[in-house]
This record gives structure tokens, C-alpha cells and sequence, in this order.
């Protein structure tokens, strides 16, 4: 049997085209390695299984039959891995061309060290702080769970949990790294049994780090490689209570890992920590749903002031003013909840303006049938047009320039791409974003990596300029997006350029190689969905 330095360990859940283009960037960072890749895919309904066996034929395939959590299907990987090292890898993840052969080595120059992780970047380029992490012991769990440690982000004494008064860029021995990509020595990791699969999902790469540290082996964070992670796509795709499942991770490691007094109060502000957590979340929910009525009672009784400003040059307020200016809100409100506006549809211009003309003529009603309650008709009118003017208007104002466009305004408020790459994955999708009609992408150009390349033309678009000029080019081309193509860019090349460009407002995506066209056509991967989920 030959040598394997490396086994690498997929585990996989609906998440197809992530899986692909994970698996193609470890195949890459394979040259010159001896790896053996296991992918274990827990009853995907997106034919991921299917797809690995066909393209690549060299991984070995278990297709589970049912979903039995993360821990528990890394076990089953395990027990067929031969390498001298074990990398666990999430599917929604890519690594760098150098980042198993740098781990590997980090590992060896140590023999102390029992596990080894890289620094991982969020798709928009910033760091992911759960690269390096405490141990949730009481005090470190309370301050992480009740927003101590977000208040105090560079304190030790609040930021223990992921550890962020320390350097991300310096390598550290810390209590645990992240399950989303972490080499572990094959031989601790089978003494060990693996995960604990009482862990369904979360807290199975602590619990193992913890064990791993009471063998008397360290633990590495090492920055000299890094990978992107996508983060929660599995998760997303599945019906599973997250939050459920956190807290009895962490309560299922509180009663695992520690005894006596130390738990019971462990578990005690633990609770305590969830009740914040959980009281801000319902305080931001409630604010959220709020914040649309609210402002536009604002709106509302700013206009009514004017009107009679204008009218009678002294708005001086009374008892029956304050309570014809609450009738004539709720004439608005009520429109607006019969229409949706406040649900639904509360970013529909087409709706507002609806909802503010059935609310003047309610309020032109009740001021012919109550005189006492009438302004005068000049108010009235202004009311009445005043609302259909500013309801609307500041709803558009919004969606044009905070929120993501609907489908209905895609073709007046296309997103504009730039391109990085000229080869003929980059040329054939600025093709297809210029013949589909329903795309919210608008290519403005390219960018080159060589410099002969500037000034052509390619399928219709210039190439404006090099990957060095892309601060600039974006700045000028009032760029949204950036798309690279993975066949022409190395992902060390990538990962640089997206950190370089991290402090901008913009969209990454990336084409992976060999996308294969057809059906799936091409399955742009980004931050927070793909480009068909954002076509609902």
C-alpha cells in the first residue's frame, strides 16, 4: 500500500456546486502530494453524490441514506483514512493552492502540536474570528453570549471565546480552531475515537480540540495559508433548528468537559447569556417591523405641520389637532395594512401610493362629515399629495439604495459587473449575462493579467485595465460586483485581491473551473446565495 501524506475528509449536505468547486481547488493543492480524498454526503436531494462519482472518479464516495450530522459521518471517513494526516474540510470552502502542503508541514516541524488550521476569510475578504477560539468556560461563555465580548472586542477579559485581542495575522497556540478546515495527526484522531457523535451539529471541533489538549498536544492557529469559507450553506439548505442545536452543543460540552461546582455554573450563565441573546434578537425583531410604520407616521405628521404652516403660518398645536393628526395616521396605517405595506410588499412603491390615496380620501370623508375636525381643504389636499409623493418615494429611495433589487426593477437598476479574467470561461459568461434578459448583471468590463490584453475587446466588453488597476477601475466604473474566473486566477490570487478590495461595498463571486455548462449553466458562488437563488 502506497504512502498517503494527507487524507482529506468532505462531508456534504445540498450543497452541489459548492462540493465541486471545493473539490477542484483541493485537486490543485494536491501537486506534489500523496492525498487520498473521502467525500461523505449525507443524503443530498441536489444529485451531489451523483456529481462526485462522475467527475471525479478518483475520490471515495459514501452516500449515506440519511442526514446523521457532521460528527458522526467524519467517523465514518475516518476509519478509512491512511494519511498521516487528517484534513477536515467543509464543502462550502476552498482552499489555496498551498494550504495542505503548508499544514502539513506546520504539523511535522511539531511534534508537539496535535492539530494544525489556517486563517479563514469571509467571501467579502475580512477575517472569519473563528479561525481561533477559547474554550467556553463559564465566565468566557457568559461574555460571549451576552455581547460583553462585541462591546470589548480587544479586551482579553471579555474576548476569550474567539480570541480577538490577538493577532490574526501571527501565528498563536490557542484551545481550539474552526471544523470548517483543521488538520489533525491520524493517529490522535483514531486514539481518539473522532468526533464525539453525540455533537449532531456544533461543538463536535471544540469538544475534540479540548480532548486534544488533555493528551498534552497543542494546538496551532497558522496564518501562513488561508482559506475562503462561505459558511452555513449546508445549514441553509436544511430544516434543522440551528439555534436548538447550538445551545445543547454547548450545554452537552459544559456537562461533558467539566465537573461539579464549575458546571452548575457553567450551565447557570450559559442560560443567562441565551436570555440576552435571545431578548436582543426579539428587541431587533421588533424594531425591524417597526421601523416602517414608524417612519411613516413621522412622515405623515411632518407633512400635516407644514400644511397647516403654510396655511396658517401657526401650526400652534392643540388637544383636537394631536388627535385629528392621530386619525388621519391611522387612516394612512390601516390603508397601508389592508395593502400589505407593512408586510410583504413594504418596499412597493406601486402599493405605498395606493395606501396614501385611500388614506386621503378617508381623511377627506371624515373631515366633510366632522367639520370640527377639519384643517381646511388646502391641508387636505396637501395631505392628500404629500403622501402620494413621499410614501412611495422614500420606499424607492431605499430599495434603490440599500436594498438588493426586486425582480421587478431588475431591468432599470442592473447590478454592474466587472470581470476578472479574459480567458474564454470569463468571455462565455459576459456572453450569457448580455443575451438573458433576466439577469440583474450588467458586465461593464474586464480585467487582464497581462498587459497586452487591455484595450480589447471581448464579447462586446473592453478590457479596462490590469488586476493591479482594479482599486481604480472600480472606483471609476462605479463597479457592484466582481466575478473572477477560477480557471485563469490561482485561488491564492483570488483570496489576495478579494482582501486587497475588503474595505469597498461590493459582491464577489467566483466561476469555478469546469462549471460544465448545460443545465446548471453557471453556478456563481458568493457570500450569502447563488445567483438562481436570488432570481426567486
Amino acid at each position: 500500500m502506497s504512502q498517503v501524506d494527507i487524507t482529506v475528509v468532505i462531508v456534504s449536505y445540498n450543497v452541489r456546486s459548492f462540493l465541486d468547486h471545493c473539490l477542484q481547488s483541493v485537486r490543485l493543492a494536491s501537486a506534489g502530494l500523496a492525498v487520498q480524498t473521502i467525500v461523505v454526503d449525507n443524503a443530498s436531494a441536489d444529485d451531489s453524490a451523483a456529481m462526485v462519482a462522475q467527475r471525479y472518479p478518483d475520490v471515495t464516495l459514501i452516500a449515506n441514506r440519511e442526514n446523521v450530522g457532521f460528527g458522526r459521518a467524519n467517523n465514518q471517513a475516518f476509519e478509512l483514512a491512511r494519511g498521516e494526516a487528517v484534513l477536515v474540510l467543509n464543502p462550502d470552502a476552498f482552499v489555496q493552492e498551498d494550504t495542505l502542503r503548508r499544514l502539513l508541514e506546520r504539523l511535522q516541524a511539531s511534534p508537539e502540536a496535535g492539530a494544525v488550521g489556517p486563517k479563514i476569510i469571509k467571501p467579502d475578504g475580512r477575517f472569519e474570528p473563528r479561525s481561533k477560539r477559547g474554550f467556553p468556560t463559564p465566565w468566557v461563555a457568559f461574555s460571549y453570549l451576552s455581547g460583553l465580548a462585541a462591546l470589548f472586542p480587544r479586551n482579553p477579559r471579555f474576548s476569550h471565546y474567539l480570541l480577538t485581542h490577538l493577532d490574526p495575522d501571527r501565528e498563536h497556540e490557542v484551545d481550539a480552531l474552526s471544523g470548517c478546515c483543521m488538520m489533525v495527526r491520524r493517529d490522535l484522531l483514531q486514539r481518539l475515537g473522532g468526533f464525539d457523535p453525540d455533537f449532531f451539529m456544533y461543538g463536535e471541533d471544540l469538544d475534540l480540540c479540548y480532548r486534544i489538549h488533555q493528551q498534552g498536544y497543542r494546538i496551532i492557529y497558522s496564518p501562513a495559508t488561508r482559506i475562503v469559507h462561505f459558511k452555513g450553506e449546508s445549514t441553509r439548505r436544511s430544516s434543522i433548528d440551528h439555534d436548538y442545536h447550538f445551545r445543547r452543543a454547548m450545554r452537552l460540552f459544559v456537562a461533558k468537559n467539566l465537573t461539579g461546582s464549575a458546571s452548575v455554573l457553567a450551565r447557570g450563565l450559559i442560560t443567562l447569556g441565551f436570555w440576552f441573546q435571545a431578548g436582543e434578537r426579539r428587541l431587533v425583531f421588533a424594531l425591524s417591523k417597526a421601523a416602517f410604520p414608524l417612519a411613516d407616521i413621522f412622515i405623515l405628521n411632518l407633512l400635516i405641520y407644514l400644511g397647516r404652516w403654510i396655511r396658517f403660518m401657526d401650526p400652534g398645536y392643540t388637544a383636537t389637532v394631536w388627535a385629528v393628526n392621530a386619525l388621519y395616521s391611522l387612516f394612512y396605517l390601516g390603508s397601508g395594512l389592508a395593502l400589505g405595506v407593512y408586510g410583504r410588499y413594504r418596499f412597493s412603491g406601486r402599493r405605498a401610493l395606493y395606501a396614501a390615496l385611500g388614506g386621503a380620501a378617508v381623511a377627506a370623508a371624515f373631515t366633510y362629515f366632522f367639520q370640527q375636525g377639519a384643517f381646511s381643504r388646502f391641508v387636505v389636499l396637501w395631505f392628500a399629495a404629500g403622501t402620494a409623493l413621499a410614501m412611495p418615494g422614500w420606499r424607492l429611495l431605499v430599495r434603490r439604495f440599500v436594498r438588493r433589487p426586486s425582480s421587478s426593477g431588475r431591468r432599470w437598476m442592473r447590478r454592474r459587473v466587472l470581470i476578472v479574467g479574459t480567458d474564454d470561461l470569463a468571455r462565455d459568461l459576459c456572453l450569457r449575462l448580455m443575451q438573458d434578459p433576466a439577469s440583474d448583471l450588467h458586465p461593464v468590463g474586464y480585467v487582464a493579467f497581462q498587459e497586452d490584453r487591455v484595450g480589447d475587446i471581448i464579447a462586446g466588453a473592453p478590457v479596462l485595465g490590469r488586476a493591479e488597476e482594479m482599486d481604480r477601475i472600480i472606483q471609476t466604473e462605479a463597479i457592484q460586483e466582481v466575478l473572477f474566473s477560477s480557471s485563469e486566477a490561482s485561488y491564492d490570487r483570488i483570496i489576495k485581491l478579494i482582501q486587497n478590495l475588503s474595505g469597498r461595498t461590493l459582491d464577489f463571486r467566483i466561476i469555478p473551473r469546469e462549471t460544465g455548462g448545460g443545465e446548471d449553466g453557471f453556478p456563481l458562488l458568493r457570500l450569502e446565495m447563488t445567483s438562481k437563488r436570488r432570481r426567486k
